[in-house]
């Protein structure tokens, strides 16, 4: 998860292109309360691959420069 300012997002992945540096998020926002049809989620942009500067789902910027964001990332046990 991702959460800072008004904003939160789950984090599914990051691509990021090693000749260039540039990064893409798998973002799915849990903000979406319609229906479970993949194709109104995907147009809508509620989940999607984004990039820094992108518009979030809901509209407004999806990173906010003077924003804090805290991200939660679990750990799988290193033995069960």
């Amino acid at each position: 998860m991702v959460g800072g300012g008004v904003l939160a997002y789950t984090l599914l992945g990051v691509a990021w292109h090693e000749a260039t540096g540039e990064a893409a998020f798998l973002i799915l926002d849990p903000h979406y309360t319609g229906g479970e049809d993949l194709r109104k989620i995907q147009a809508g942009s509620w989940v999607a691959w984004k990039r820094p500067g992108d518009t979030a789902a809901a509209g407004g910027p999806l990173f906010v420069a003077d924003a804090f964001y805290n991200f939660l990332c679990p750990q799988r046990p290193t033995a069960v």
